[in-house]
């Protein structure tokens, strides 16, 4: 049996997900915030898939220690990880400050599945045929990467911000493969789609209102969970690494941010703000 863990996993395409690989008869764990919205999803899928082996962790991903803590605890009870998807993201109506003095949104769709995938990389290497997923966004095409502007200091913007942290995204994937090459762990990443869900539900008048009008044209969470799913399965792609999927098919990237060298910055700037000490 196949293991995988993902994170936000009680809504949306998390939530799809899950329920996606419970059914082919995988051993899923899924991160979430809320206990009772967890064990809720826990006994769902349960009864939907007549699959047992569902199981959830508590972690917040505005806090570094929660996040760390999440490791931990996978360590403790489970050995090995096939897949690691790291799904959760957000896209916030203001500059909100963590706990851990981050800006909101790049340290829960950056820098916490940075921190997380690092202190997994271990019980990855247990996996016959291990692979990490991270969920991108085709937002990430207008996104910069300024290094001295990474948690939007010098000015704010929803989308503008949302769409620089799915550029990181991919600078995470495409180094972090590259680390990787030689582990035959492999690490891709992509767009869902437009996908139907309570996503920019903090978002309040005009904004709230084009997104109500749009989902008419939106695929379902089902659907927006197709290409992660086929990630994490396909034998397909069992030897495919660094790339970028849409649709289940393979993309092209297009963004001039996207460098060896930004990848590289971006890498150690998440590793200092992160304070862990990783090869």
């Amino acid at each position: 049996m196949r293991t995988v863990l993902i994170t936000g996993g009680n809504s949306g395409i998390g939530k799809a997900t899950v329920a996606g690989l419970a059914q082919r008869g995988w051993h899923v764990i899924f991160t979430a915030r809320n206990e009772e919205k967890a064990e809720s999803v826990k006994k769902e899928i349960i009864e939907s898939t007549k699959n047992q082996y569902v199981d959830y962790l508590l972690a917040d991903l505005t806090s570094i220690k929660q996040v760390k803590e999440c490791a931990e605890a996978f360590k403790n009870k489970f050995r090995n990880l096939d897949v690691l998807i790291n799904n959760a993201g957000v896209c916030l109506p203001e500059r909100r400050i963590t706990p851990d003095g981050m800006e909101e949104s790049f340290q829960i769709n950056h820098l916490s599945h940075f921190i997380l995938t690092n202190l997994l990389i271990d019980n990855l290497k247990h996996s016959e045929d291990p692979r990490i997923v991270n969920v991108s966004s085709a937002a990430h095409a207008a996104g910069r990467f300024d290094p001295d502007n990474l948690q939007s200091e010098k000015q704010y913007s929803s989308i503008r911000t949302y769409a620089d942290t799915k550029l990181y995204n991919i600078l995470f994937t495409l180094e972090l493969a590259g680390k990787l090459k030689d582990s035959g762990i492999k690490v891709n990443v992509l767009h869902p789609g437009m996908v139907s869900t309570n996503f920019g539900h903090e978002f309040g008048g005009v904004f709230n209102f084009i997104y109500n009008i749009g989902r008419v044209i939106m695929i379902t969470p089902e659907k927006g969970a197709t290409t992660s799913i086929y990630l994490a399965t396909s034998d397909e792609i069992s030897n495919v690494s660094g790339k970028y999927f849409i649709r289940c098919k393979p993309a092209k990237l297009k963004n001039p941010y996207l460098t060896e060298a930004n990848q590289k910055l971006l890498w150690q700037k998440s590793m200092e703000l992160a304070e862990m000490n990783l090869k």
